[in-house]
Parts: structure tokens; C-alpha cells; sequence
């Protein structure tokens, strides 16, 4: 803003106070404010003129903004396509990039199967569920064990839109009695480590039972489990929502059924990104269980 000199303007009066670059007039009377009065004109003028000044400047300023805001938006949305394509690969790298922080041999691997079963209802509006369908995977997703099995009591209700099972589907089937699809399911469980999600169910439905330290389920894992309320009370979360949570996997799609096989290769594959912190700690609680067994003998 332009500078006014009022080294060579006319002094006022006595009864006028020069304040900044204005006057300020103690009174009315013209033959003492008329110099101030002038100054005032002029410095009115200055202003005038050195504001028209600013609000160009201010204009112009603002034109480069625009302008350079439009040459960089472009950028900015390559920036986020890109950043888009990334995250939809990353679901294939997840697993990978968890496994790449510990060590495990091939031999630790075939320690480890996943479970996965289909049920049908049965009793009244089908409420009891009755096993149907089992399968299970290597930690490769390799089909180790996939059997349909005869229910042992009337289906009132097959669950298509989950299970993907119909009456036809079981009438065609090859399928086995419950007891031989458990001695199968057991054969393959030896010296194995069983994965899963909602294990309880699946193993009431076969009619086994594991130890503790012998089952890694995913529902019931704490770091996959979720507060509902305030109480802080952890629940459990849906194996979809895992998935897409965890993995940046859909799995499930509505419309579709359920397939065993997905489901169980999605249990195994939280496993895998959990292992490095799931089975330390299991060792410890395994510990610690063995000494307190030993000193109460």
C-alpha cells in the first residue's frame, strides 16, 4: 500500500490531532480544519487507489491459485487410481506379507488342516442342525477330505440359500454314514493341528472332541473378536467380516451359497496372519497348564 508524506503537508491547528494518517478535528471551525480537511481528501484518494492496487494484486493472485489448483488436480486423481489398484492386489500379498515375518518349515505347515461343514435342519421349522456336507484343507488349500454325508434324521428344512444342498443333490451324492465320515475326518487329524471358524458347532455335529491345544479357532481367537457393548465383553465376528476386514477378501456373496471349500481356506488363512502371535502364546498357556498339573500331583 502507498506511504503518504506528511513531512511537507501544511501542520494543523491547534484544536486538530493528526492521528495515523487521518485528523481528527476537535471542532468545526473552517479556517483551522481546512488544511486537515485536505489532507484528508488526499489520503482518501491514496487509499482509494492503493485498495484498487491490492484487489488486483489479491485477483491476479488468486487466478495462479485456481490455475495451479486445476494442473494439480489430475495428479490427484492418478494419485488415488493408483492408490485404488493397490489395495485391490493386496489381498493376494496379506497372507504372504504376514508369513514372510516368521520362519515356518514345510514340516510345521503339514501340521495345520482346516474344517469347514454344511448343515441341514431338521425337528421342527428345521431348527436342529444335522451334518451334511465336511471338508477339509491343507494349509495350501489343497482338498485333503471332501464328503457329503447322510443325515440320520429327517431333513425338514436343507438350507439351500446357505448350504447349497437339495434333496436331489443328496439323493445323487455319494454320501457316507456320520460314523465313517468321523473316522475319516479323525484319520486325518492325526498329530494334526485343527483351524477353523465356529469349531464348536462343526465338531458337535461329527461328534468329536479335540483338546484345547489342538483347536485355533478363529471365532474364538481375542484379537479377531470384537466389544459390542460397553462392558467390554469380546464376541465374536462372522467369518465374511474377517475376511473382508483382515484378508480384503469377499467371501459369502448374498444370492450365492456358501462354499466349504473357501470357507475353510479363509479360516486357514487367518490363521496364517495370526500364527505369529497365536502360537507363542499358546506354547505359554501350554506351560503354564503342565505346571500347574505338576504341582498339584
Amino acid at each position: 500500500m502507498a506511504v503518504l508524506d506528511l513531512t511537507s503537508a501544511p501542520m494543523p491547528a491547534n484544536n486538530s490531532v493528526v492521528v495515523g494518517m487521518d485528523a481528527v478535528t476537535k471542532d468545526d471551525t473552517p479556517s483551522s480544519s481546512a488544511p486537515c480537511q485536505g489532507l484528508r481528501r488526499n489520503h482518501s484518494n491514496l487509499t482509494l487507489v492503493s485498495l484498487a492496487s491490492d484487489i488486483s494484486d489479491t485477483s491476479d493472485s488468486s487466478q495462479s491459485t485456481s490455475s495451479s489448483s486445476s494442473s494439480e488436480a489430475p495428479k490427484r486423481r492418478r494419485r488415488t487410481r493408483n492408490k485404488r489398484k493397490k489395495q485391490k492386489k493386496e489381498p493376494e500379498d496379506l497372507v504372504a506379507k504376514a508369513l514372510a515375518l516368521t520362519e515356518i518349515s514345510e514340516e510345521e505347515k503339514a501340521k495345520y488342516v482346516a474344517l469347514d461343514c454344511e448343515m441341514v435342519g431338521a425337528g421342527y421349522k428345521g431348527k436342529h442342525s444335522v451334518l451334511a456336507r465336511v471338508t477339509m484343507v491343507d494349509w495350501n488349500h489343497n482338498v485333503v477330505l471332501d464328503e457329503f454325508v447322510t443325515p440320520h434324521c429327517p431333513v425338514t428344512d436343507y438350507r439351500t440359500f446357505v448350504s447349497g444342498i437339495t434333496e436331489e443333490l443328496l439323493a445323487e451324492a455319494n454320501t457316507i454314514d456320520i460314523h465313517t465320515c468321523r473316522q475319516k475326518v479323525f484319520n486325518v487329524l492325526e498329530g494334526k493341528v485343527l483351524v477353523g471358524h465356529g469349531l464348536k458347532s462343526d465338531m458337535r455335529a461329527l461328534g468329536i472332541q479335540l483338546p484345547w491345544y489342538a483347536v485355533r479357532d478363529t471365532a474364538k481367537y481375542e484379537p479377531f473378536m470384537k466389544a459390542r457393548f460397553d462392558d467390554g465383553v469380546l464376541w465374536p465376528q462372522s467369518l465374511k467380516t474377517l475376511a473382508k476386514n483382515r484378508l480384503r477378501r469377499d467371501i459369502q456373496v448374498p444370492g450365492e451359497a456358501h462354499c466349504p471349500v473357501e470357507d475353510a481356506a479363509t479360516a486357514m488363512d487367518l490363521y496364517k496372519i495370526a500364527c505369529r502371535k497365536w502360537e507363542p502364546a499358546m506354547e505359554y498357556k501350554l506351560s503354564k497348564t503342565r505346571e500347574m498339573e505338576q504341582g498339584k500331583q
